[in-house]
C-alpha cells in the first residue's frame, strides 16, 4: 500500500548521499566549495572553525537522514513511515526558510526576495526533490487508507 512512500524514502535518502560523501571525502571547506560554490566563501571562511564545525554537523545529519530513510522502508510500519515522512518534510521546510531568511552568497537578497532558494545549487534538487517525493508518497499512502492500529493483546 505504501509503495510510493517507500520509493520516496529510497530516493530521498539517495539524494543526501552525495553531499554527505563530498564533505566526508574532501573535508568541510573543499567539500563546501564544491557543493555551494567557491564564490560563496569569504576569506575569513577558510579559517573559520565554526564553519568547519557546521559542515561536519550537516554532513553527519545528512548521513543519519539517509539511514532514517532506509530504516523507514525496511523496518517501519505504515504509521511510523508517515510520521517519519512528515518530520523530514518539516526539516526540509525549515531548510527552505533558512535559505530565504539568511541566504548565502554575494548579492543574494534575503526575504522578501526568494533569491536564497535559487542561489545555492543543491537546494532545489535535494530539498525540492525530497519535498515533492515525500509529499506525493505521504498523500498517496493516506489516500489508500490503512495504517497500523494497535492490535489488542490476546489473553
Amino acid at each position: 500500500m505504501a509503495v510510493l512512500l517507500n520509493i520516496a524514502f529510497i530516493i530521498s535518502g539517495l539524494l543526501l548521499v552525495p553531499p554527505a560523501l563530498t564533505i566526508f571525502t574532501k573535508g568541510p571547506i573543499a567539500g563546501g566549495e564544491e557543493l555551494i560554490g567557491a564564490k560563496n566563501f569569504a576569506k575569513a571562511d577558510y579559517e573559520s572553525p565554526l564553519l568547519v564545525h557546521l559542515f561536519w554537523l550537516d554532513a553527519g545529519r545528512n548521513a543519519v537522514n539517509v539511514l532514517l530513510c532506509f530504516a523507514a522502508v525496511f523496518f517501519f510500519d505504515l504509521t511510523s513511515k508517515r510520521v517519519a515522512a512528515l518530520l523530514l518534510l518539516i526539516l526540509d521546510a525549515w531548510a527552505l526558510c533558512v535559505q530565504v531568511l539568511a541566504p548565502v552568497g554575494p548579492d543574494v537578497k534575503p526575504w522578501p526576495a526568494l533569491d536564497g532558494i535559487f542561489s545555492n545549487p543543491v537546494v532545489l534538487p535535494i530539498i525540492g526533490g525530497q519535498i515533492g517525493l515525500l509529499t506525493v508518497g505521504l498523500l498517496t499512502s493516506m489516500a489508500m487508507g490503512g495504517g497500523s492500529k494497535a492490535k489488542p493483546k490476546k489473553k
